[in-house]
């Protein structure tokens, strides 16, 4: 598929340029170190204003021709990110280090579009040698390895990011307790006159879950202005140890597209899918005993209450309780013994006049995510097939 963007400086003559954009499961950010800096030119750093480095200290970081330096920063957003070097004291020894934060750049779409983990290798060799080119740095790569790793899906949507709001926080909430660190990033919309929660989020010390608005935040945080609503899923593996639990290795050379892919949707599954079919079920159960409570206690505005209470505890909650009303009407007509169902149902959706988010169809945009993430491992299994039938002849496979 195209996206279309601008940029946002330009305010007349507005113009939508076309890129190519990929859904996929990809890379974006990470935090990579063991890595061994052999070489530094340091007429070059010192010409640099983005560089910060000192040479004097009890203990050095020792380069190949024997000049050293205590600590190194170099701070280049644009290119890749921040790298920083240095020595630190212990106990009884000295410890080399070297951290390298990556960030995906493109001059036409930003961070917009995740990389694949060939792409990424690729991507992280072109930096090296930016740094050869720019700064002089020269370094060992041989068992460079991931201390932090973001693996995310970015896909678009058929409605705004604010409308999804309710079901974020139905399936961030459902996540499992030990993701015991949780919250939103709202700003004010001022001319929808509402807030609007751009980020969800949850963690623990290990991993972190997000979900966000990428639109917004390439229009926050680039020149870009996306045509298309964009919803990106993250899962952040925060420590090397954890990296290495979950593919057996940390070492960037180690890590495949099959990894990541099978990673990714394991865990949307297991923390999404799954758990919403759960809470589906319970919830499915409450709602029956729901409409047999009021239309005991309330023979003829059983409906109209029933609507007030379901929305009275979602503002107590702020966890919906009923999506939409179409998760009603099977309950409604299982319970009808006069069948009185297309009266009933007709006052419900007259009821829903002061309830209108019951008619915004919310279980459908659940599904909606399900699909798009299923279909972007789908598409990648199906190119993986293909690719195995093409170069199948020339390995022998066929007889």
């Amino acid at each position: 598929m195209t996206i279309e963007y601008r940029n946002k400086k330009i305010t007349r003559g507005e113009i939508f340029i076309k890129v190519p954009f990929k859904e996929q499961i990809g890379l974006d950010h990470a935090v990579l170190s063991g890595f061994r800096i052999t070489a530094l030119d340091f007429s070059k750093l010192e010409k640099r204003s983005n560089v910060s480095f000192e040479c004097d200290g009890e203990f050095l970081y020792w380069l190949a021709d024997g000049r050293g330096f205590r600590w190194l920063k170099i701070e280049d957003p644009e290119h890749f990110g921040t790298l920083i070097a240095g020595v630190r004291k212990r106990a009884e020894f000295k410890q080399d280090y070297t951290r390298l934060e990556l960030r995906t750049r493109d001059p036409a779409r930003g961070n917009l579009q995740n990389l694949t983990v060939e792409q990424y290798k690729d991507y992280l060799i072109d930096t090296f040698e930016y740094l050869y080119a720019e700064y002089g740095i020269f370094a060992e790569l041989s068992n460079i390895k991931f201390s932090m790793l973001e693996i995310n899906c970015t896909f678009s949507l058929t409605q705004e990011f604010r409308k999804y709001h309710r079901v974020l926080r139905l399936l961030m909430f459902n996540l499992p307790q030990s993701f015991s660190k949780l919250g939103q990033v709202q700003k004010v919309n001022k001319e929808g006159i509402c807030l609007d929660a751009e980020t969800f989020y949850r963690s623990n010390s290990s991993t972190g879950i997000k979900i966000y608005d990428k639109k917004k935040q390439m229009e926050d945080t680039s020149r870009f202005v996306l045509s298309e609503q964009i919803m990106r899923i993250e899962i952040t593996l925060k420590t090397a140890q954890k990296v290495q639990e979950v593919f057996g290795s940390n070492r960037v050379m180690d890590l495949s597209d099959d990894k990541i892919n099978e990673y990714f949707y394991q865990q949307f599954e297991k923390l999404f899918v799954k758990k919403y079919r759960k809470w589906q079920k319970q919830n499915g159960k409450f709602l029956h005993r729901m409409i047999l409570k009021h239309k005991e206690m309330y023979k003829r505005n059983w409906q109209k209450n029933l609507l007030a209470e379901c929305s009275d505890l979602e503002q107590r909650t702020q966890i919906p309780v009923l999506l939409g009303i179409n998760e009603l009407l099977p309950h409604i007509k299982a319970l009808d013994q006069h069948r009185h169902y297309s009266r009933v149902v007709k006052s419900i959706m007259k009821c829903c006049e002061y309830n209108s988010t019951y008619l915004q169809n919310d279980e459908q945009k659940i599904e909606e995510i399900f699909q798009k993430v299923h279909a972007v491992y789908i598409n990648y299994c199906e190119s993986m097939e293909l690719r195995g039938l093409e170069v199948s002849p020339l390995s022998g496979d066929v007889a």
